[in-house]
């Protein structure tokens, strides 16, 4: 292949928030996508190769290749005439992987292989023969810059009939559709519909806290809808006349605002934005609309129902706005997330697609569903109906940093239990409206089954904050049952974080974070009181006291919220040394146990914590840490070591602000992924330092004083 070299322009605001998000797992495939299907007869090689050259050489687009610098990314379209051959790796399935979930694996690694924007063309090509002669499946993997899913018709159309008719394949070149830039009107609209919401960084009281490092690792679950659930869905369609996609919409924030969402809700979804004429380009030409609904639990489905309706109808009409362009529009002081802080859950409605079969050379031929093994959102649900079969089929694609399978199998089954109940229940508060499954009732039923169900103390809980039976906290009531309960109340199922709550003919609120385990026992996590939201990261302060009861050296660890920062006291076992050298070693321990929000501002060695009735006196302790605080020398605006005086300097340049200090969070005050970029890049330079920094060390380390003892632990 000979490549020229054309002039390169820079790339837009789109494609560069893909490739920061590369940066933040370098060597990945989280931006490959495929098209993948699988044919009941051979392929031969060399016809594809010169079948998908043919196409690479028609479309613009495909022929668009890209090249980053430290701080940029620029592209540029190669001419036909450099495209002399696509090469399609052939690939042989042995007799012992021919199984189909060997077959599977192999396929997706392929996808999942990184491309290198490094000016080579993004497409590439495998053919895998099965040993048995059953048939061969052919995957055409590309980098989303020049490709998304509903390329995918458009793309299939193509390679089918550049491989049946070479010869007559028409060749005249197809430009690169460009997308319209957004009206004033466009931008005020999306700022109008987001003014005062407050971001989405807390996530749920489900699954597990979102990670200040991520590698995005994804997984996904498909799901088939009840007939039950079908039919209320479409009486709803008639009674309510709103469209099946809203009605599905709806039940989604419902579902989401049962997890602890809130009841202002931001849900993303994404929309082609081809223009007119255009519907069938091949080319990365999605957006996400942010739709913001606000929910009163005090009204009905029916309600909720209408301005889904409305805010997704105004929405489709305003698709030229970018999500992470509306977030540097409507946001305060900037986000300490690594993520878009609008959103973390998505609703895609798929109706048709590339479902069913084709033929391809005479060969019957179907569509192979094939996942890259990545997650940009905690969570997305796409809605693929097929009215001919009758069914709808939910493909739940998760980050398994934040949800295991069993997690979304469980909400996969409460929203079909969801849609079952509202057609009961239409005129009925939202707020009074149960989504639990069977084996919610089932896990609750059986903790029951012998009494009150056994309580366990979770894994970041110190032994003194919690207690093995529930009955310890009945003080001989005469109890009949434990719940899990929403701050309003409502009991939750299964994995939800609540109060635990104990009966009799009265309810006691306990003040312990709990959650139902799906065997019936109630695991304990913590205090209330002790929970706390830092840099938009809600935690158990219970977390951090277990990172440093890690340590061999540590008998006892209690963290306070004290002015604003947090405050660990750490009480040594008998004969350990308290010298400077644990101090490091504990430091060491909390900032790689725990993502920077968590990293305690001040660790205290002392020879004993105080206790009241056996438990640790945390009053006692809140008043002592903030008398330290007090106490301690005014901080000077910038601190004493030549490289957090640095990072200052830089941070006050990048930002172009003079009131920042060692404490001053990047993003927090101003800053966004790609001014980060180029931070770092002049960290670098600037410091001479040979550490290896990646954009995510930055978003978990976002400080001065926080990035400086990054570096320092690295280096040491």
């Amino acid at each position: 292949m000979v490549v020229q070299d054309p002039a390169p322009t820079a790339a837009t605001r789109k494609e560069t928030d893909l490739w920061l998000l590369e940066r933040l797992v370098p060597g990945s495939g989280v931006n490959n996508l495929s098209l993948t299907f699988d044919v009941d007869g051979e392929i031969v090689s060399a016809a594809l190769s010169q079948a998908l050259t043919l196409v690479v050489r028609k479309y613009d687009i495909l022929r668009t290749v890209f090249r980053t610098s430290e701080t940029d990314l620029t592209k540029e379209v190669l001419t036909a005439d450099a495209i002399t051959s696509i090469d399609v790796t052939s690939i042989d399935v042995t007799e012992t992987e021919a199984d189909e979930d060997a077959l599977q694996n192999a396929v997706e690694a392929f996808v999942a292989e990184p491309f290198a924007l490094d000016g080579s063309p993004l497409v590439r090509a495998a053919r895998f023969r099965r040993a048995d002669g059953a048939g061969d499946v052919v995957s055409v993997a590309l980098h989303h810059l020049v490709f998304d899913a509903m390329s995918t018709v458009t793309l299939l159309g193509e390679l089918i009939s550049a491989y049946q008719a070479p010869d007559t394949y028409a060749t005249d070149p197809v430009a690169a559709v460009v997308e319209t830039e957004p009206s004033e009107e466009s931008v005020d609209f999306w700022r109008d519909q987001l003014r005062g919401f407050r971001g989405a960084d807390d996530g749920l009281w489900y699954g597990d806290p979102a990670s200040a490092t991520p590698n995005l690792a994804g997984d996904t679950l498909q799901y088939l809808l009840s007939d039950d659930a079908l039919a209320v869905v479409g009486r709803l369609q008639r009674e309510l006349r709103a469209p099946e996609a809203v009605i599905l919409l709806a039940a989604y924030y419902l579902l989401l605002a049962q997890h602890g969402a809130g009841s202002d809700i931001v849900v993303g979804s994404p929309v082609s934005v081809r223009p007119p004429g255009h519907e069938g380009a091949i080319g990365y030409h999605v957006n996400v609309l942010p739709l913001r609904v606000r929910m009163d639990p005090a009204k009905p489905f029916k309600r909720l129902v209408n301005r889904a309706r409305a805010v997704f109808l105004e929405s489709l009409g305003e698709p030229g706005v970018t999500a992470e362009s509306v977030l540097d529009e409507v946001r305060d002081g900037g986000s300490s997330s690594w993520r878009n802080s609008l959103f973390n859950h998505l609703f895609n409605y798929v109706p048709g697609g590339t479902s069913g079969t084709f033929e391809v050379a005479g060969h019957p031929a179907r569509i192979r569903g094939v996942e890259n093994g990545f997650s940009k959102f905690d969570l997305e649900f796409f809605f693929m109906p097929e009215p001919e079969a009758a069914k709808t089929t939910i493909r739940a694609v998760f980050r398994t940093q934040v949800f295991s399978p069993a997690d979304v199998q469980l909400l996969l089954a409460r929203y079909d239990a969801l849609l079952c109940t509202l057609g009961d229940h239409l005129d009925r508060p939202i707020g009074e409206i149960s989504g639990w499954s069977a084996a919610d009732h089932a896990a609750v039923l059986a903790g029951h089954r012998d009494g009150l169900p056994e309580a366990l103390l979770g894994p970041s809980v110190a032994p003194f904050s919690g207690y093995a039976k529930l009955a310890a906290k009945a003080d001989g009531a005469a109890l009949t049952r434990a719940f899990v309960a929403a701050p309003d109340g409502t009991e939750l199922p299964v994995g939800v974080r609540g109060e635990l709550c104990l009966a009799d003919e009265d309810v006691t609120r306990t003040g312990d974070v709990a959650r139902w385990l799906p065997d019936g026992r109630i695991e304990i996590l913590g205090r209330l009181d002790r929970r706390v939201t830092v840099q938009g990261l809600a935690f158990g302060l219970e977390e951090v006291d277990a990172a440093l009861l890690a340590h061999p050296a540590v008998d006892a660890a209690v963290t306070v919220a004290a002015g604003g920062v947090l405050v660990s006291f750490v009480a040594t076992a008998d004969g350990a040394e308290a010298g400077p050298g644990l101090l490091d070693q504990l430091w060491k321990q909390v900032r790689t146990d725990l993502p920077g929000p968590a990293e305690p501002a001040r660790i205290i060695v002392t020879e004993g914590l105080p206790t009241v009735n056996g438990a640790p006196d945390l009053q006692g302790l809140r008043l002592r840490a903030e008398e330290l605080l007090r106490t301690e020398a005014a901080p000077e605006p910038v601190d004493t070591t030549e490289l957090t005086r640095a990072l200052i300097a830089l941070w006050k340049q990048f930002l172009k602000r003079e009131d920042l200090d060692a404490d001053s969070g990047f993003f927090t005050s101003g800053g966004h992924s790609l001014l980060a970029v180029q931070l770092l890049q002049r960290v670098k330079r600037t410091t001479g330092i040979q550490v290896k920094i990646r954009l995510a060390d930055l978003f978990a380390h976002p400080t001065p004083e926080k990035l400086s003892a990054y570096i320092s632990s690295k280096k040491a």
